[in-house]
């Protein structure tokens, strides 16, 4: 099977990647894989426990190994971590591994939506979610071959939005 089939969710934390992905998959009868609690389950530490021992250069690392990883696995629905999109490597392979979605959402909403805002790193940082999203916009836009706005609509409403998109694509 050639790498480019995946079906690729990225976006802001707490633009709802991770449940679209579940609730697509399950629609659709595919896998599913969340790349965070991947990284965390190989990694045998917490995203926030990688950050505090690595850093977020190595958390980058182990997304970008990630992602090599995939380009031999069968077809599947990735929803990947926030940032990504940071590295010109992991925005390169994302490009080689099939359909990239952007689920965009602003950053007031992608905040009210996340529940346990200490199981997410960057929210403690010293730049605040809207300037972090800023920086990363022009990436989510570049990577995506789809954009989604998930802006006051429900998981179930987006998930018919993605499935809609893919179909008009001939990928579902």
């Amino acid at each position: 099977m050639k790498p480019a089939d995946h079906i690729i969710l990225i976006g802001f934390m707490g633009a709802g990647k991770s449940s679209v992905a579940r609730r697509l998959a399950r629609f659709e009868g595919m896998s599913s894989i969340d790349m965070d609690k991947y990284i965390a389950r190989e990694a045998g530490m917490s995203i926030p426990e990688i950050f505090d021992t690595e850093g977020e250069e190595g958390f980058r690392q182990r997304e970008l190994a990630f992602l090599g990883s995939m380009l031999t696995r069968e077809r599947t629905i990735l929803s990947c971590g926030g940032g990504v999109i940071v590295r010109e490597e992991s925005r390169e392979l994302l490009r080689q591994l099939g359909t990239v979605i952007y689920l965009k959402v602003d950053a007031a909403e992608a905040i009210s939506r996340i529940s346990q805002p200490s199981t997410r790193p960057l929210l403690s940082g010293a730049t605040p979610p809207a300037e972090l999203l800023a920086a990363r916009v022009q990436y989510y836009e570049d990577v995506a071959q789809l954009t989604i706005n998930t802006q006051g609509r429900t998981i179930l409403q987006v998930t018919q939005a993605v499935q809609r998109a893919l179909r008009s694509e001939g990928k579902l």
